[in-house]
């Protein structure tokens, strides 16, 4: 019978999901064959879509929490960091692109890309800062909160994947144009950044070399003067492209691409404190944060199946990000105006940073025999992070004399800050499946890591040499003072490092530094047992050894850290299905949280309102986690879900104010344990379905209790290099970082014709209380305050390709709001709000 090959992607969306049975849950398309009499049907799925996503949540063993790339477009979010937050248990860190899962912060996630670890692009952090990937070269964001060996076993809330996009369907080439603006900015009369960086944010400020420092001693390229930037306007350009090659008589390769570059002007403003144990204030600030930050973005996604036992991909993605903060702060610091009835402090912060982070993957997917399959997966990243030039002036405001005046005591109050941070990062993984029969699949695995860190820092500091009423300053422009004609005269001032003087002490010039290489290679075996039509499970293991080694010279010491741990993490997953359309899930398994970099180097670092520093003796945490889970798919793009958590934690870290005249914090095993449990709900239902009209809404919710064990004398005895000590205000307290209560709501209108379609989706999500430190002595931890925050997108898509959108983000304009939880009474020590946003945008895709 003559046969006849059919392309149905469309039957694939629509039914017949049952040909799709797989285990491996991070594979860019799901693509098989099947001969019907004669026919030979082929297609393949996109894994962004809503109805994919919750059919890959059904059938998996392993529980998979996904946000497509399909509902990411209808909300309108166009980063990966917002889009974690529209999962489950998840929330944003207030000012950075990080996030909490579950009650669990930056140090107790992960971050892949298809499956392999990528860096940060911050040495403060462990994860790269997600806000940095635009969602639009994604396929998905996988949220795996729950453990199995195949998993990188540092992690405890979750490891969040992202996949990027393989193309699939027909080709085509699309434009997308957008504008928007941040009415804090826009209605700003004058909006001010610092001297030297451009509007592309492709000019790199290098610090001066030693030679031109020793020759000239001032030889800054750049000035103290603030620039009047005009318009502060957002705007956005994007392309993305898709085709496919047949290669043969069998193979194909798949090309996708996207290159995009945006830029974003914020403007805060409101107070910032900080006071001591009984109240007193030693800082009371008045402050105006303008920012201005650039995103350069390109993604090449080679995907060649070259037939259907062999596929291989190649991944290359390059970020250039830089992030630009001009604050002012005026009124109170202690140490800086003690007469502050007729003084007042002038504080200028100046701070430019730049990341280039460029990922590369090679993977392969091969089926050998009919049992056996073989997966390898290949990568190297590199990260060049630098903050050039961070500049910052404090001067006093006589109110008497109406003269400016530095304080010249402190030669660190005035000074100029470089640091670069390099990381080559090699990533491997290879494992096998085989089936042994329909009941038994056998998994045997490798996965190794290499990483070096080479980070280097210079401060340098401007003593002031001249007595107060013999020179003029303005904080307009403090390069009226600090120049190379007043440094060369020698009267003016000095320049210092932490090692010395310029020009007169040989080490001046020798940056504080640190070197840190980690290896980690595992080896893990998984076991897939199938009873039928009903019942799965899945019992594996993953043998850790982890090697980490620093070198440092640093502001506070010289030393070196040796680091190893061996770790066994058991992990079990259990699937029973009621139905075709209910599962029960149980799960339980042993993780591990390892210390950061910059939390483990003592390496110290001060913003105006808080300085932090590294631990030595920071030791691991051993997570032991369990999860019990109901699901229910009442229609095809319907699903609603209740999970049951808990986490005990051995040695849990924990971000704490330290005993110190100073605001410092630090980080300490706090107590022997700590322990989390929490229900989460989902719901994702149709309230309304006729014809090509939809209303639909997504929502969950969390509800977290936490609780850890805190020990002042456990940190004293087990810190006895740092010899950091800590005087708790209770013997037991909640987790840092975890909200009580997590609520995303999202409402949806779709309508479709012909090839037109109509979205409108708002989105609202409550973050409730949660600790930014833990307190001491009579001062209180410090608390962000419940956040509430809305937005709605509105699309219109044209049958001629063309779309338009319009946006609003943050339109209640919540005050975010930090306390100081004091035991005679709280003190506000920052609160702003961040304004509305509105957007407009275009795309054009042929």
């Amino acid at each position: 019978m003559k046969r006849t090959k059919l392309s149905i992607a469309v039957l694939f969306l629509t039914g017949s999901t049952s040909m799709f049975y797989s285990q491996t849950t991070d594979q860019d398309t799901i693509k098989k064959e099947k001969v019907i009499e004669g026919v030979v049907l082929q297609g393949s799925t996109n894994k962004g879509s809503e109805s994919n996503i919750i059919s890959l949540q059904r059938r998996a063993v392993e529980v998979i929490e996904r946000v497509g790339s399909v509902q990411l477009e209808k909300q309108g979010v166009g980063d990966v960091s917002v889009a974690v937050t529209k999962a489950t248990g998840a929330q944003k860190q207030e000012g950075s692109g990080q996030v909490f899962i579950r009650g669990l912060g930056d140090r107790s996630n992960s971050t892949t890309m298809n499956g392999l670890p990528i860096p940060s692009n911050d040495p403060l952090f462990k994860n790269i800062d997600l806000s940095i990937i635009k969602t639009d070269m994604i396929d998905y964001v996988g949220l795996e909160k729950v453990y199995n060996p195949n998993l990188w076993g540092d992690m405890s809330g979750a490891n969040v994947n992202i996949v990027s996009k393989v193309y699939t369907g027909k080709p085509y080439f699309k434009v997308n144009l957008g504008s928007s603006v941040n009415f804090n900015a826009f209605q700003k009369p004058n909006f001010y950044l610092q001297n030297g960086p451009n509007f592309l944010g492709s000019k790199q400020i290098n610090k001066p070399s030693n030679a031109a420092i020793a020759q000239y001693g001032y030889a800054f390229p750049t000035t103290w003067r603030n620039e009047d930037v005009n318009t502060p306007i957002n705007s956005s350009l994007g392309i993305d492209f898709g085709r496919s090659f047949n290669v043969g008589e069998q193979g194909k390769l798949s090309l996708f691409g996207f290159g995009s570059f945006d830029n974003d002007y914020n403007f805060v403003e409101g107070p910032v404190r900080s006071a001591d144990s009984g109240g007193s204030l030693l800082k009371d600030l008045y402050v105006q944060e303008y920012s201005y930050d650039t995103n350069s973005t390109g993604l090449l996604n080679l995907n060649y199946r070259i037939n259907p036992n062999h596929t291989v991909k190649a991944t290359t993605n390059f970020i250039h990000t830089t992030e630009q903060k001009l604050t002012f702060f005026e009124g109170y610091v202690r140490d800086t105006n003690e007469d502050r009835e007729n003084e007042t402090a002038f504080l200028r912060r100046a701070g430019y940073k730049t990341n280039d982070l460029w990922i590369n993957q090679l993977s392969g997917e091969h089926s050998i025999s009919d049992p056996f399959t073989l997966y390898w997966n290949a990568g190297y990243n590199r990260l060049d992070s630098r903050r050039p030039d961070r500049q910052q002036n404090i001067s006093v405001y006589n109110n008497q004399t109406g003269i400016h005046h530095f304080v010249a005591s402190n030669a660190g109050a005035n000074h100029r800050y470089y640091d670069q941070l390099l990381e080559n990062d090699f990533v491997g993984d290879l494992h096998g499946d085989y089936q042994i029969n329909d009941q038994f699949k056998v998994t045997l695995g490798y996965q190794g890591r290499y990483k070096n860190s080479d980070f280097k820092a210079t401060q340098y500091n401007f003593r002031v040499k001249l007595a107060q009423g013999n020179y003029f300053v303005t904080p307009d422009d403090y390069g009226t003072f600090f120049n190379y004609q007043n440094y060369q005269s020698g009267s003016f001032f000095d320049i210092r490092t932490f090692r010395g003087i310029v020009g007169s002490d040989a080490m001046a010039l020798n940056p504080m530094y640190y070197e840190s290489e980690v290896n980690n290679h595992a080896g893990f075996a998984n076991v897939d047992y199938k009873a039928g039509d009903r019942f799965t499970a899945q019992l594996g293991v993953r043998y850790d050894h982890l090697k980490q080694n620093i070198l440092y010279d640093t502001n506070i010491k010289s030393g070196k850290v040796e680091k190893s741990y061996a770790k066994i993490l058991p992990a079990l997953n259990m699937k029973y299905s009621l139905n075709d359309r209910q599962n029960f899930r149980f799960s339980a398994s042993k993780t591990y949280t390892t210390p950061l970099l910059l939390e483990l180097a003592p390496f110290e670092y001060e913003e105006v309102d808080e300085a932090s520093f590294g631990n030595v003796d920071l030791n691991p945490s051993d997570n032991y986690n369990a999860d019990l889970k109901w699901e229910w798919f009442p229609k095809r793009n319907e699903l609603i879900s209740i999970t049951a958590f808990g986490k005990y934690i051995q040695n849990p870290i924990s971000r704490v104010t330290v005993n110190s005249s100073a605001n410092t914090v630090s980080f300490v095993n706090a107590g022997d344990s700590g322990a989390i449990y929490g229900v989460e709900a989902e719901i994702r239902k149709d309230l309304y379905n006729a014809g090509n009209s939809r209303i639909y809404t997504f929502l969950n919710a969390t509800y977290l209790n936490t609780s850890q064990k805190l020990d002042a004398d456990k940190v004293l005895n087990e810190n006895p290099n740092s010899q950091v000590s800590v005087s708790f205000i209770k013997s037991e307290d909640k987790m840092q970082g975890a909200s009580d209560f997590l609520a995303n709501i999202n409402l949806g209108w779709e309508q479709k014709w012909d090839r037109n379609s109509i979205d409108f989706v708002m989105s609202y999500s409550h973050i409730s209380d949660n600790i930014y430190a833990l307190g001491y002595d009579s001062k209180g931890n410090l608390v962000d305050e419940a956040i509430n925050l809305l937005d709605a997108t509105f699309r219109y898509k044209l049958s001629n390709g063309l779309g338009i959108s319009v946006s609003g983000k943050n339109l209640l304009n919540p005050s975010f709001t930090r306390t100081q939880q004091n035991t005679n009474g709280d003190v506000i020590v920052k609160q702003y709000k961040k304004g509305l946003n509105a957007g407009l945008g275009f795309s054009y895709e042929f």
